[in-house]
């Protein structure tokens, strides 16, 4: 599966409002409440907040990817979002600016290794990342990390 069938421009949010990280991966979580894609959202949610997703500094700006391995979805769902000034979390010192959460099934985790290992790499550069923090939608910011992600 490629990013952008993974990660729909409906399910990515560019405004996230929540200044602490557990509320902003809530926030963006409940982008996939709904999607036709997760059976059970109950599972979803508990076994991603349940789990404490960890920060990462890339380029000066810290992404956090969330992630829960259920049997409530029928293939990897993502969403995204986007925080403006950024959420503090103590394991970095660079505010979070870009949020990813993945539920897998349990029979996708090659699958799911491979989608961090690009969004890591697609953040990593510069050039892409700029681009995805002023994406002006959904669209454009899902068209980014699939261009970025075809060159890796």
């Amino acid at each position: 599966m490629t990013l952008d069938e993974i990660l729909l421009p409906e399910d990515v949010n560019l405004a996230l409002r929540a200044t602490e990280k557990r509320a902003a991966i809530d926030e963006v979580l409940s982008k996939l409440n709904g999607d036709p894609r997760v059976r059970d959202w109950a599972e979803l949610r508990r076994a991603v907040i349940d789990r404490d997703a960890p920060a990462i500094a890339e380029t000066g700006c810290g992404i956090c990817i969330a992630h829960g391995r259920v049997s409530g979805v029928t293939g990897i769902v993502m969403a995204a979002g986007r925080s403006e000034r950024g959420i503090v979390c103590q394991e970095i010192a660079a505010p979070v600016r870009l949020i990813f959460v993945v539920g897998i099934p349990a029979a996708l985790n090659s699958e799911y290794l491979r989608l961090v290992g690009a969004i890591a790499r697609v953040c990593r550069d510069g050039g892409p990342l700029d681009d995805l923090l002023t994406a002006e939608d959904g669209e454009a910011f899902v068209e980014i990390l699939r261009a970025a992600s075809e060159k890796l």
